[in-house]
């Protein structure tokens, strides 16, 4: 399984209600929410699943994003995924009350 990000804009004006959908979306499709932009949201997604949120009703256009590393804002850019990411994430519990390592 193949994952990358993903770049989404959605049909017509993005509003609250349009976002939300698009990442419940994206998130019962198994991908992650790296942030959102004034075009809608920036995801990481399997190839697989990727054509499958490409034709939801409210995607106008979906396509492979590829940040350099080196780039200015990439520090900065990291960050907030993993802050974003930290919040989706699940861990598991073992059942003696420890985390799973």
């Amino acid at each position: 399984m193949n994952v990358q990000m993903y770049m989404i804009s959605v049909k017509g004006t993005l509003t609250e209600d349009t976002s939300r959908e698009i990442q419940r979306f994206v998130r019962k499709c198994g991908g992650l929410i790296l942030m959102s932009t004034q075009t809608g949201p920036l995801v990481a997604l399997s190839d697989e699943q990727a054509a499958v949120v490409a034709n939801h009703s409210l995607v106008g256009f979906m396509g492979p994003v590829h940040l350099n590393p080196r780039g200015l804002a990439a520090g900065h850019l990291q960050q907030i995924f993993a802050e974003n990411l930290s919040k989706q994430l699940i861990i598991e519990d073992r059942g003696d009350g420890e985390p799973a390592s």
